[in-house]
C-alpha cells in the first residue's frame, strides 16, 4: 500500500537566451528520510559544462558569493548533505553562469506530520510566472506534535495553519496549542470518516462503493460548501498571513480539491493540478495510518487503500460537478465561491514571480 517515498515531480522552465537554440532545463529536488537534499537535472540539447548550486534559508534572496557544490552538467544530479536538516533550505542552480533555476524540495519531512509539501515552483501558464517557494503547503492533520516539529514549521516561517477538518474529527487527537501560530478552522464536513472506516472494518463498505462515496463527497465539497471556501481565499488573500498551510486528516480529500482550486485561481494548468493532487500517493503513509488493516479481510484493506488514496477519479468528480454547474472552474471561483477579478490579481500578486 505504500510507495516509494522519493517520487520524482519534474520542474520544467525554458530558460531565456540570447540565440534561437534556448535550452530546456529539467529539475527536480527532493528530500530524503534523513534531510539530505538530491538534485536531478536534464537538459535539451545536451549542455557541456558547470553547474553551480547556491543556497540560502530565504526564497527570496540566494546571494551567488559562493557556491555550496559544483558538479559537470553532465553528471545529472547531485546530494547536498544539509548541515540542519530542521531548516528549509532552497537552491540556486547556474549552469555555465547563464542560466539559472530557483528550486526547493518538494516534500518536508517533519515529525509527526504526513504528506507535507510545498507548493512553490509550479509555472502559471495563464501568466509565465511561477509560484513562489515557502510560501504555501498542503499537508495530512497538524496536531499535538512534538516540540522540535514545531520549531521546524517556524523555521520554514509558518504563521497561518488553516485546518479543515470538522470539531468531530479534530477531538479524536490531542490539538495543537502554540501561541507561535495563528490557527484557523475552517471545517469542511463531507462525510463522517469515522463511520466510514468503521463501514469498512464491519466489511459493510467495499472498494467500488468507497469510490462512489469519495466522489460524491467530492462534488458536494464544491456545491455545498461555498461559503467555507469563500473564508478560506479570504485568509489566502490578506499577505500578511504568509507562509500558511492548508491541511485536513490525509492532506489528499479537502485538501487536495481546494489546493487543485487554488492552483487553478493562479492559471496553473490542468494536467500540473493532477500531478500535484496524486502526490499524495507518495507522501501519505497508507500502513502508518491504518495499522490495524492487516487483521482485516483483503476486501477491506484494498477499501481503506481507496479512501487514503489520491485517485484521477476523485478530483475530477469535483471539476466534473463545477464544470456541469458552472461551464468552466473559472467560472466557478468567480461566481460559486465569489472571487473578484481583482481578487484573483492579488492573489497572483502575493503568491506568483518571475521566473
Amino acid at each position: 500500500m505504500y510507495k516509494n517515498l522519493l517520487s520524482w515531480l519534474t520542474v520544467l522552465l525554458v530558460l531565456p537566451s540570447c540565440s534561437n537554440t534556448s535550452p530546456t532545463i529539467s529539475v527536480v529536488c527532493e528530500e530524503n528520510n534523513v534531510g539530505n537534499c538530491i538534485i536531478k537535472w536534464e537538459t535539451a540539447p545536451l549542455l557541456r559544462g558547470e553547474v553551480k548550486v547556491y543556497t540560502s534559508t530565504s526564497p527570496e534572496l540566494i546571494p551567488e558569493n559562493s557556491p555550496i557544490a559544483t558538479a559537470s552538467i553532465s553528471d545529472g544530479k547531485m546530494t547536498i548533505v544539509t548541515d540542519d536538516p530542521s531548516q528549509r533550505y532552497y537552491y540556486l542552480l547556474v549552469f555555465n553562469n547563464k542560466y539559472r533555476i530557483k528550486v526547493a524540495t518538494r516534500n518536508i519531512n517533519i515529525p509527526g506530520i504526513q504528506n507535507f509539501r510545498d507548493l512553490g515552483g509550479y509555472e502559471s501558464a495563464a501568466t509565465g510566472k511561477s509560484l513562489r517557494w515557502g510560501m504555501i503547503y498542503r499537508s495530512a492533520q497538524i496536531d499535538s506534535i512534538p516540540s522540535g516539529s514545531r520549531q521546524e514549521l517556524k523555521n520554514i516561517g509558518i504563521r497561518t495553519i488553516i485546518d479543515l477538518r470538522s470539531e468531530n474529527e479534530c477531538h479524536n487527537y490531542p490539538q495543537l496549542h502554540d501561541d507561535g501560530f495563528k490557527i484557523v478552522h475552517i471545517p469542511i464536513l463531507t462525510g463522517n470518516m469515522e463511520k466510514i472506516l468503521q463501514g469498512i472494518r464491519e466489511d459493510k463498505i467495499k472498494t467500488d462503493t468507497i469510490y462512489r462515496l469519495v466522489e460524491r463527497m467530492n462534488r458536494e465539497l464544491v456545491t455545498n460548501h461555498q461559503k467555507e471556501l469563500k473564508k478560506l481565499f479570504a485568509v489566502l488573500l490578506d499577505r500578511n498571513n504568509y507562509p500558511a498551510v492548508i491541511h485536513c486528516t490525509s492532506g489528499k480529500g479537502r485538501t487536495g480539491v481546494i489546493s487543485a482550486l487554488l492552483l487553478a485561481a493562479l492559471g496553473v494548468n490542468e494536467d500540473v493540478i493532477m500531478e500535484d493532487y496524486r502526490l499524495s500517493n507518495d507522501y501519505f503513509n497508507i500502513p502508518k495510518a491504518s495499522k490495524y488493516a492487516y487483521k482485516l479481510p483483503v476486501n477491506s484493506q484494498e477499501a481503506i487503500t481507496t479512501i487514503y488514496s489520491a485517485k484521477e477519479d476523485f478530483l475530477n468528480a469535483a471539476k466534473g460537478q463545477i464544470e456541469s454547474e458552472y461551464g468552466s472552474v473559472q467560472a466557478y471561483l468567480q461566481k460559486g465561491i465569489g472571487l473578484s477579478t481583482e481578487d484573483i490579481e492579488q492573489l497572483r500578486s502575493i503568491l506568483l514571480t518571475n521566473n
